[in-house]
């Protein structure tokens, strides 16, 4: 009795096994490398809203959680073959981070020493919109002192 409860778990695992291997978990604004089994010569997103996916080298592929949600991706050879499919699935970290709720509206924090606001989708629009423009400025700035400009390093 005992070998064949043992023998229907194995036989459980077997087949369970492939499935959670389908999956691709990546978290939000978070990088992962994936080695193919051959030289890809083009990768399709099925929602680049999603993930994006970036070929390094012909077996390198770097694929990025942008957005919550579920998607796939397949990798192509030069002749058109599928060498690589599988679905991702993008989550947001929680861990190190607070969601604060005034009435209906919620704020994100990511929490080290200190927790400072960052945009999240669902967040309070208006927030969202001030850290933003925010990060567009700062972005702006860095641009500007990497390319030399002699504008003081000062968004125009």
């Amino acid at each position: 009795m005992i070998k064949r409860i043992a023998a229907a778990f194995t036989l459980a695992l077997a087949f369970m096994a492939p499935a959670a291997a389908s999956d691709i978990d990546i978290a939000v604004e978070h990088a992962q490398v994936i080695r193919l089994p051959g030289d890809a010569s083009a990768v399709v997103v099925g929602n680049p809203s999603i993930a994006d996916a970036m070929v390094h080298d012909g077996r390198t592929l770097i694929l990025t959680g942008r957005l919550q949600g579920r998607t796939n991706v397949i990798a192509l050879d030069r002749i058109g073959r599928v060498i690589y499919s599988r679905d991702i699935v993008v989550s947001n970290p929680v861990d190190n981070q607070v969601a604060l709720f005034r009435g209906p509206d919620r704020s994100t924090l990511s929490c080290g020493d200190v927790c400072e606001d960052i945009p999240r989708v669902g967040d309070e629009q208006t927030r969202v919109e001030g850290l933003t423009d925010q990060q567009r400025n700062r972005l702006s700035i860095a641009d500007q002192a990497m390319a030399g400009d002699d504008s003081g390093g000062m968004p125009q």
